[in-house]
């Protein structure tokens, strides 16, 4: 069982990695049977290298993605955290605005590794914020999956 400081300090890795799109450190962070999922993108990878796939595709489609967490609870081995995400959406033929969004993250945990993780960032405010159509940042998705 991981500790709640243990948790934390993962989780606060994980976000700096992430936030500078650091794919290598965040796998390292991850434990080997990761399953990423984003509910709202209708996403779901398991295993390294389709997360790193996912993550690939992520950081293709918002370069600049930066996360901030706010708050955080613990549960046994499951840690929901809550905070700001800062992104600019990579919409070829278009300009996109930085925008800022609250998101909800859920981490399940075996080993001292994160073993899960659901992300909840709305796919419909992104785009509303960010002056885009659903169907641009589905079609901008699918330009990045190799």
């Amino acid at each position: 069982m991981c500790s709640g400081s243990k948790m934390l300090s993962l989780v606060s890795e994980l976000a700096k990695a992430k936030s500078e799109q650091n794919i290598l450190a965040a796998l390292a962070i991850y434990h080997p049977e990761i399953e990423i999922v984003s509910p709202s993108f209708s996403a779901v990878a398991k295993g390294r290298e389709a997360v790193a796939q996912q993550l690939n595709v992520f950081f293709s489609l918002f370069p600049d993605y930066e996360v901030s967490l706010e708050q955080h609870a613990v549960n046994e081995n499951v840690m929901l955290a809550t905070g700001q995400v800062a992104v600019t959406a990579n919409i070829p033929g278009r300009e996109c605005p930085r925008i800022r969004l609250p998101v909800f993250i859920e981490f399940h945990f075996r080993e001292n590794r994160i073993s899960k993780e659901v992300f909840y960032l709305d796919a419909g405010m992104v785009c509303k914020k960010s002056g885009i159509a659903p169907d641009h940042l589905a079609e901008a998705t699918r330009t990045f999956v190799t």
